[in-house]
């Protein structure tokens, strides 16, 4: 800017300084950027929108140092803000997927608790003696350890499991095929 420089310009004055300025302090400012944002369209952005505010009010400066402190204040505080912008926006991004994790977990809590409720409920209507044998077969026994523990030959055994496995199956099918949607 040259060195008599007058708050109230000619037009042509106005474009010659402002052109002078960008000219010097451009570059400086896009060095000063990216020390907070490391995004070069962005800092373009920053840049231009610091000259154009600069433009608009360019009649409000004395002289050099003010507008360069103008320029350096305005390009601060835009990458400062978007800064905290994009803070905010992976905050809401982060309390959006703890919720629906939160919620996802809590369908899945309130699924898992209805099953298993249609499950002992089923189960409870099995005959003691198939309840019995499928029990002890959930506990990992094997067909023998349970004719050996109950006193009743492994046919029997057999045929206990296969009719609650029957029974509950025809009793869950309405179950099942709610499952096999999700």
């Amino acid at each position: 800017m040259p060195k008599s420089f007058v708050p109230h310009f000619t037009d042509k004055e106005r474009e010659k300084n402002f052109h002078y300025l960008y000219e010097k302090y451009g570059i400086t400012l896009r060095y000063f950027a990216i020390k907070y944002i490391n995004d070069q369209d962005i800092i373009s952005d920053i840049i231009q929108d610091a000259f154009v505010r600069l433009w608009e009010k360019m009649s409000q400066f004395k002289d050099e140092n003010e507008v360069k402190a103008f320029l350096y204040k305005v390009v601060q505080n835009s990458c400062i803000d978007l800064i905290r912008h994009e803070a905010v926006a992976q905050k809401y991004v982060q309390h959006v997927n703890s919720e629906d994790t939160e919620e996802k977990s809590f369908l899945d809590n309130i699924l898992e608790t209805e099953i298993f409720q249609a499950l002992r409920i089923v189960f409870n209507e099995l005959p003691p003696a198939c309840k019995e044998v499928y029990l002890l077969s959930l506990q990992g026994k094997s067909h023998e350890e349970i004719s050996q523990q109950l006193d009743i030959t492994i046919n029997t055994v057999k045929k206990h499991k296969n009719n609650a496995n029957h029974y509950m199956r025809e009793r869950l099918k309405y179950l099942l095929t709610v499952l096999t949607w999700l």
